[in-house]
């Protein structure tokens, strides 16, 4: 089964935005909206790899709305590896919404956290990855 097919899965609350881009290098806007994310790119800022992984593993792990455990801190964590080593290391670029991997600590809502809404979700942020060899997405929507 592929990562992606897992993930989806897995995380059986909420709705995940979870695949590889069809387009040889979209931009910010095509790939939002490949995954039915809004198109506006002034609702995605850049981050750094560290933070892409760490956002990534904390959407797989829990729930935005009560930070209610959904995939165990190991499984998220290998499920998120596996997820981002898809696109390389090299010329990768990362995306998000908002600053939900800011949170110091466990917890993925902190009082703090703010973001772009880019779905009618109560609640949603995660990671588009734009890269040379593929491209993706990781989103997920979450309601209270």
């Amino acid at each position: 089964m592929a990562v992606v097919d897992e993930i989806i899965a897995a995380r059986d609350c909420g709705v995940v935005h979870c695949g590889l881009s069809g387009r040889a290098s979209p931009s910010v806007s095509e790939l939002a909206a490949e995954f039915g994310l809004a198109s506006e790119p002034a609702c995605y800022r850049e981050i750094d790899a560290d933070s892409a992984r760490r956002l990534v593993r904390l959407v797989l792990n829990q729930d935005m709305a009560y930070n209610a455990n959904i995939i165990p801190p190991d499984r998220a964590v290998e499920l998120a590896d596996r997820f981002l080593a898809q696109f390389g290391t090299d010329d990768v670029r990362y995306y998000t919404n908002g600053a939900f991997h800011e949170t110091r600590g466990p917890k993925l809502g902190a009082p703090s956290a703010s973001w772009n809404p880019v779905t009618t979700a109560t609640f949603d942020t995660g990671v588009l990855v734009i890269g040379p060899r593929c491209s993706g997405c990781l989103w997920v929507e979450d309601e209270d």
